[in-house]
């Protein structure tokens, strides 16, 4: 039924008092509209003079249409005797689409610009249907003079938000509009069950690996009742994660996650917090055709009593023990990292052989030597490429010390006795004419008392490793690098660190927003490209403070294709242009004589970001 005529009156003048007494005006309104009322006088709404913002870069092809297209045609025919007008929001209060069931309403709304392209945010317009749905993240009614600028009193509206299944937050808002005098509260529930129905369908749209994640997420909630988060293309934590571990400690966790899935291994580890808190993680893979797409954790705090003892059951000898954001070694703190420097450094002081894994640039040369370098001091390093056709050096057994024993297989040896460090790189592809240096290598290095360590690429050892199976015989254990996308922790340090090395005794910083670029950028070549780019950047501003238009074009991608040379300049130039005219994709699409269906294809295509 239509709102009281009494009600109306007071509510308008309940409005009038507020707008000239402030806050101890609006008695009789509801908490929602009062607040909503505040929060516009605080931000400076005019009252009496109408303004909505336009923009004309609004994405009319996103998932969000997409999803929400058979709904808003299914509300249409089915309110099609109702005189109201239906319109859907994206994420910034921007109308994408509009629907009228009634032509008379359509033209009024027509007036106060309620259009594709115009933005409702309540602190541009006030108290309304679409801006006040994203201040309180509930489902809104607006009727009459709740709202709070004057064009707007003659309209009734009510929005719901539409929730991302997967992310928790607002994806848009889907808000029906009539004239005040036909308001009807049953709207209300037609609403809420129309967002919902989109929200479903951002979930079906996602494909079958995230749903499964999503699925295997929600039942660990229900059935553990412990902090439960899920990684994969999103990320989901419960309220339970988000009450025990602080946002920085959640992106950590995150990390040693992924850095789990990358070696496919489903795993319990107890861990501990860079505050000093101990963790238990349980870690389930979820997989698609073979791949691990993403991971469930469920995580438990492990309290310690006055005694040191565990208020958990769980047994250390089975389990690993890790250190997740340890901090105090060079500014690193990355769970993956640390761990994988500790067990080489384990392996180092044990001396025993190992292979170093990981993609080309995550520095497995260099963490191999600096270890090796902080437990044996001045003990020699020999580096040697397996690629090479060139000879390979053979080591020759030195004078045995005069009252050593022998140095032999099996014999104990204190760490005086090592005499050097051996690296060969890539082992997984050496050379064919050097495949017997290689074994002849590692039999004089080790025979001469050197330990012996490899590295090589993950995906670079064929399915049946054949003739490399006598090769791999002489190491015992391997440890995996993370790559440089899975070290969010460490990246900050990692670039003041690129950057003294390349600008030595120059004043040279990154700003805000350049850091927030490169802190986006995945790294498909880990560390070797974030010196690449630091370097681009160094030559385009050598000193002072760095700034995003400095940076290569590959920086705001996230396209993992190799682009060819033509494709590179293309996309340079629409970073280019796109940053000359501050990220408005239409005024870009002008400047470089393209159609703005052009420009939003090739954005999508070559994946760029951060502008």
């Amino acid at each position: 039924m239509p709102e009281p005529r009494q009600h109306q009156l007071r509510i308008a003048a309940a409005r009038a008092d507020f707008l000239e007494y402030g806050a101890a005006g609006a008695g009789g309104v509801c908490d929602l509209v009062s607040a909503s009322w505040q929060r516009s006088s605080a931000a400076g709404v005019d009252a009496d003079v109408y303004r909505v913002p336009f923009h004309d870069d609004i994405d009319v092809d996103s998932r969000l249409v997409r999803c929400a297209t058979p709904v808003l045609e299914r509300l249409t025919v089915d309110m099609s005797e109702v005189p109201v007008t239906i319109a859907l929001t994206d994420a910034c209060a921007r109308i994408v689409d509009r629907r009228d069931c009634s032509a008379a309403v359509g033209r009024v709304l027509d007036r106060v610009d309620f259009n594709r392209g115009f933005s409702f945010e309540e602190s541009s317009v006030g108290t309304n249907g679409v801006g006040t749905v994203f201040e309180v993240g509930a489902a809104v009614s607006v009727v009459g003079s709740e709202h709070f600028n004057q064009s707007l009193v003659q309209f009734a509206c009510t929005g719901a938000p539409i929730a991302d299944p997967l992310t928790g937050r607002v994806a848009g808002v889907l808000d029906v509009s009539m004239l005040a005098e036909s308001w009807n509260p049953l709207v209300d529930a037609v609403v809420r069950s129309a967002a919902a129905e989109i929200g479903r369908n951002l979930l079906l749209d996602r494909g079958h690996a995230t749903r499964a994640l999503f699925e295997t997420y929600l039942h660990a909630d229900a059935r553990s009742g412990q902090a439960v988060l899920a990684f994969g293309n999103s990320v989901m934590v419960n309220e339970r994660a988000r009450m025990l571990l602080s946002p920085e400690e959640i992106d950590d966790v995150g990390e040693y996650a992924r850095f789990l899935m990358s070696r496919e291994e489903a795993a319990s580890r107890i861990v501990s917090l860079e505050g000093g808190r101990r963790i238990r993680l349980r870690a389930k893979h979820i997989s698609s055709h073979h791949e691990v797409v993403g991971t469930v954790v469920v995580v438990e705090l492990i309290r310690e009593d006055a005694a040191g003892g565990r208020h958990l059951h769980a047994v250390e000898s089975a389990e690993q023990s890790h250190a997740v954001g340890e901090s105090g070694r060079a500014g690193m703190s990355s769970s993956a990292w640390t761990c994988a420097k500790a067990e080489i450094a384990r392996c180092l002081a044990e001396q025993r052989n190992l292979i170093v894994m990981g993609e080309p640039g995550t520095g497995r040369t260099t963490v191999l030597t600096e270890t090796f370098a902080a437990h044996y001091g001045q003990a020699p390093i020999l580096v040697v490429d397996a690629q090479s056709c060139e000879p390979l050096p053979v080591l020759e057994i030195p004078p045995c010390p005069a009252g050593a024993g022998s140095d032999g297989p099996g014999s104990d040896v204190g760490e005086s006795d090592v005499a050097g460090l051996v690296v060969i790189r890539h082992i997984d592809r050496p050379a064919i004419p050097s495949m017997s240096g290689v074994r002849a290598l590692i039999e004089s290095a080790s025979a001469a008392g050197h330990l012996v360590a490899a590295t090589m690429d993950p995906a670079g050892l064929p399915s049946d490793p054949g003739s490399y199976a006598e090769l791999l015989a002489a190491f015992g254990d391997s440890v995996e690098l993370p790559p440089l996308r899975l070290r969010g922790q460490d990246l900050g340090a990692l670039i003041d660190r690129t950057l003294r090395e390349l600008a030595p005794r120059r004043n040279t910083r990154l700003s805000p927003q350049a850091a927030r670029i490169l802190a986006a950028y995945t790294w498909p070549q880990n560390l070797t490209q974030l010196r690449q780019a630091l370097g681009y950047a160094l030559s385009r501003r050598p000193v002072g403070e760095i700034q995003s238009q400095d940076l290569p074009g590959f920086c705001r991608t996230t396209t993992s294709r190799v682009l060819t040379p033509l494709e590179i300049n293309e996309r340079d130039t629409i970073v280019a242009a796109l940053a000359e005219c501050g990220g408005n994709r239409a005024r870009a699409a002008r400047s470089l004589g393209m159609a703005r269906s052009s420009i939003y294809r090739k954005i999508r295509g070559y994946g760029i970001t951060g502008i």
